[in-house]
């Protein structure tokens, strides 16, 4: 077991913590921590590693910090190959907050389990508790640095987060409007005072797009004359394209007549750059519907469930919704504006109808 000795500071105004672990056979390796509790976490880890043959001894005192890595990996571009990588970054962040001033070398996988917990019991600005999953996407972002600490810089020799389990998840929710919902849903969306919402409720309802991906939407992407809309960025990163109904294409025409020269979103912000934030007026119109459990990447699963409905087989529905599954056979294909354009008139057409 690593000694712990506590020393005064230089100056007399404090103390630190000193670990040294003393091996039969192997050098003498010592360290000096703020807390008590760090000195000893540090001691066990190291301890384990060196009776496993895996501390390295010749990097020990390369104390590269964890707000080093962080820099790093942003500055040789690491982030940009994130498929979302503002969520990353913004969870980079957050850990650079709680480790930045740690030493790799002292990242620890009880250290990281501690984290977690605290992660876990801590209620985020809005005073709500986290989610397993959104714990999950913290962690792998976390353990995707340490990775790229360990493979591409050699700046510690394991990943101490691969000794964590990830947290069991609950089944996602899935809610399907009906019908009826679908119109009465359309009717306040009309209603609304966002010049916008209509035309991109109505185009997530008959194509299936993500609303990130209809919101990135530029009038230089979409094709009048064909009836198709190019989406460049997806989440998946592979660019796709999708079929517009009469009524979308409508839409959007009035809005182009309308457009600002100098902005080429379609759903551009009327007040600053950027595109326009829709949050507000959705669930106004929600309100105004009465419909209730309702968010608005359920347009999509409704899209889905009556694409499904209408005979769509599994290649299909991967095809419309922009899923990576039976990828290679849809890169040599052109399936996703023939099959969106199959099911999203169908849904055009039935959306206005009464129920049966």
């Amino acid at each position: 077991m690593a000694s712990i000795f506590k020393r005064k500071l230089k100056d007399g105004k404090g103390f630190t913590w000193r670990a040294v672990v003393r091996i039969k056979g192997y050098p003498v390796v010592c360290e000096s921590f703020e807390r008590k509790q760090e000195a000893e976490d540090w001691g066990q880890e190291t301890e384990r590693r060196i009776k496993l043959g895996q501390f390295k001894f010749d990097q020990h005192k390369h104390l590269n910090t964890f707000s080093q890595l962080v820099e790093r990996f942003i500055s040789d571009g690491a982030l940009q190959h994130h498929r979302s990588a503002v969520d990353t970054l913004r969870h980079l962040n957050y850990w650079r907050d709680r480790l930045g001033s740690y030493a790799l070398i002292h990242i620890t996988g009880d250290l990281i389990g501690k984290e977690r917990q605290l992660l876990a019991e801590t209620p985020t600005r809005k005073e709500k508790t986290r989610t397993s999953s959104t714990i999950n996407r913290y962690m792998s972002s976390l353990s995707s640095i340490l990775s790229y600490a360990t493979r591409q810089l050699r700046w510690i020799s394991e990943n101490p987060c691969s000794y964590l389990i990830k947290l069991k998840e609950n089944p996602s929710r899935d809610r399907i409007l009906s019908i009826e919902e679908i119109n009465k849903l359309l009717i306040s969306c009309r209603q609304s005072r966002s010049p916008y919402l209509f035309c991109i409720v109505l185009i997530a309802l008959t194509s299936g797009a993500r609303q990130g991906e209809i919101l990135n939407l530029e009038w230089n992407h979409i094709s009048f004359d064909n009836k198709h809309a190019n989406l460049k960025e997806t989440k998946n990163g592979r660019p796709r394209s999708i079929s517009l109904p009469d009524p979308v294409i409508e839409e959007l025409k009035n809005l182009y007549q309308t457009r600002h020269p100098n902005k080429p979103l379609v759903f551009a912000s009327r007040t600053a750059f950027g595109r326009v934030d829709i949050k507000k007026a959705w669930k106004e119109a929600l309100k105004r519907a009465g419909i209730t459990g309702c968010r608005a990447h359920d347009m999509r699963h409704t899209f889905c469930t009556f694409a499904a409905s209408f005979g769509a087989s599994n290649l299909e529905l991967a095809t419309c919704m922009g899923h990576r599954t039976l990828a290679m056979l849809q890169k040599y294909t052109h399936l996703d504006v023939q099959v969106t354009k199959k099911f999203s008139t169908q849904i055009s057409e039935l959306i206005g109808k009464e129920p049966t």
